[in-house]
């Protein structure tokens, strides 16, 4: 007879948060929250936001220092 065997492995846990983002302007075309995000530096992005996605935010982000153990 064959033996079956259990191989236990692990709890992957979901993916941590890198990245904290703070809504920095709110804009009612694409045009206009593109030209902020090109004037700031760092991490920006443009997100669709308002009712049925009418508007943008211009958002920037700070990366989120990392625990001791996952070093």
């Amino acid at each position: 007879m064959s033996e079956k065997y259990t191989v236990i492995t692990e709890k992957r846990l979901p993916n941590p948060q890198k990245v904290k983002w703070k809504n920095v302007a709110y804009y009612k075309t694409f045009a206009e929250a593109d030209t902020h995000r090109n004037s700031l530096e760092g991490l920006t992005k443009v997100r669709r936001c308002g009712e049925y996605g009418t508007k943008f935010v211009v958002k920037t982000g700070t990366p989120i220092r990392a625990s001791a153990n996952e070093e």
